[in-house]
């Protein structure tokens, strides 16, 4: 008896031993719950609801930003302007912008950096003038009320394109009226001309039809758009700038493949129309970079804020710490001409 109680003891022993190695092998290969999974990072973008835009909102609407591991909200606003206002004041933490708002708030002495360009375009800012105003060539606008946005690149084109066509900038009048208030002014009379972009110019000439008298420069002024958060966040929050630069290349090759879903795409989500989208999207450049020549445009973006009364008059800044070089080097250095 003594002998079979100490073999079924043995065999309970061996048994529990065979079950305590199932139970351990079993929890040393099954995969962790999805709820120890590492969560996306948030992060807040406020974009102009134009086609500067088009890349963020490839790489939101394509799910490009989850694919990377971000949680990306997109604030949609009016202008570059207002997004990187709304940025500097903490209500999000990134602005995708044109870059004289950039300067003008560098210049007042704004904590801020340049994650990277997302495009440029030299035929997108056009003054749209009203054809029975007397108005039929540059040197007409002479004497005119023209309507701009003050710090925005609709003004620094028509600073431009009024001294390359030798016209005194002191012999217009300026209207200060924000971008969504031009059409109107333009169609109801209160201004002969406006300073804008798409889809207002658009807008506009459908408004005025053969009343409307489009004035442009190529050569006067390329635009460039960029991805601008505050110094500190970029550099503390690297990893998630390095996912959202990731995730805007692969919109930039979609916008490049696909360039007629890409542009569906971006005039559904914006509510745009898409005859506006496609007049234009041909002279937009969807490049993901950070050029040496961007320093150059920014150096006299700020001499004009000086002499605008938008900065204390001193000696041009280096604008090359307010470039985040980071994340575009750690990605595809090749993007990245900039000296530094």
């Amino acid at each position: 008896m003594a002998s079979d109680t100490n073999g079924h003891r043995v065999r309970a022993l061996v048994a529990v031993a065979i079950a305590a190695a199932l139970a351990l092998g079993y929890a040393g290969n099954r995969r962790p719950p999805a709820t120890s999974a590492a969560a996306a990072e948030k992060l807040s973008i406020a974009v102009s609801t134009t086609p500067h835009a088009a890349l963020l909102c490839i790489a939101a609407a394509k799910g490009y930003f989850a694919e990377q591991g971000l949680d990306v909200t997109v604030k949609p606003v009016s202008h570059g302007k207002a997004a990187l206002e709304l940025m500097t004041q903490g209500g999000v933490d990134l602005a995708s912008t044109a870059e004289v708002p950039f300067v003008i708030a560098v210049m007042k002495g704004k904590p801020i950096g340049i994650a990277a360009t997302i495009v440029s375009v030299s035929g997108d800012m056009t003054i749209i003038a009203r054809r029975d105003r007397a108005i039929a060539r540059p040197s007409d606008l002479a004497g005119k009320r023209v309507g701009v946005t003050p710090g925005t690149s609709g003004e620094y084109f028509l600073w431009a394109f009024l001294i390359r066509n030798k016209i005194a900038p002191s012999s217009i009048t300026m209207v200060d009226m924000p971008p969504d208030k031009l059409v109107q002014a333009l169609t109801n009379g209160s201004i002969d001309a406006a300073s804008t972009w798409e889809p207002n110019k658009s807008d506009a000439r459908a408004a005025l039809a053969d009343n409307a008298l489009p004035l442009t420069s190529t050569d006067a002024y390329v635009v460039t758009h960029v991805v601008v958060g505050r110094s500190d966040f970029l550099k503390a929050r690297s990893s998630a700038i390095g996912k959202l630069v990731r995730a805007l290349i692969q919109a930039e090759a979609f916008a490049s493949k696909e360039p007629q879903q890409a542009m569906a795409l971006v005039a559904d989500q914006f509510k745009l129309d898409l005859k506006t989208v496609r007049s234009g999207w041909d002279d937009i450049e969807f490049k993901v970079d950070l050029r040496q020549s961007q320093l150059i445009t920014l150096e006299d973006e700020a001499r004009w804020a000086m002499a605008r009364g938008y900065a204390d008059k001193r000696p041009v800044p280096n604008f090359l710490p307010h470039l985040y070089l980071d994340a575009l080097l750690d990605v595809q250095a090749e993007r990245v001409t900039v000296v530094h």
